[in-house]
């Protein structure tokens, strides 16, 4: 991959890029509170910069808006457009994001959480050192029906002990 990712607050501009993303079954099937079928006045609503506990980057490459990447209250969330899977792009922002949580935000513990058949996103967690402590139903939105949820935890230690290599 090459480094031409940048990360932003989102602005009412990237709206037709949002939208792009958003409108995707495939990606918002693996949302937690998105619509379907997607809705403009919706998506106009989340696009704006986030005022609460944390964060919400627009994740741009070559300035195209692919995706985000959020850390609201302490919770993880991220989602991106299909067709940039594969070349690491997520990997990264989440590296970042969890790092700004952890170090600029002095956060002891960061959570996360996805549906059962998100195997992509499981690997992504796991891989970084969230652990699965527990499995619920949620209604999904998008989907219309309960759907079994994965939650994860990440303490600051154990990230640390990962990013050093320490045993």
């Amino acid at each position: 991959m090459d480094q031409t990712l940048t990360y932003r607050p989102i602005r009412a501009n990237d709206f037709d890029q949002m939208h792009a993303v958003a409108s995707d079954w495939g990606v918002v099937r693996q949302l937690d509170g998105w619509p379907w079928p997607q809705q403009p006045d919706f998506t106009r609503g989340r696009c704006k910069p986030y005022a609460g506990d944390g964060f919400v980057w627009a994740i741009c490459h070559n300035d195209l808006l692919v995706g985000t990447v959020a850390l609201t209250r302490g919770e993880l969330g991220y989602f991106m457009h299909p067709t940039h899977a594969g070349r690491g792009i997520m990997s990264t922002a989440v590296d970042q994001a969890i790092e700004t949580g952890f170090v600029d935000e002095g956060r002891a513990l960061l959570t996360a959480s996805t549906w059962i058949d998100n195997a992509a996103s499981h690997h992504l967690l796991t891989k970084r050192g969230f652990v699965n402590y527990r499995s619920e139903y949620i209604r999904s939105k998008a989907r219309g029906f309960p759907v079994m949820v994965r939650q994860y935890r990440l303490t600051r230690d154990t990230w640390d002990r990962l990013r050093t290599g320490a045993q």
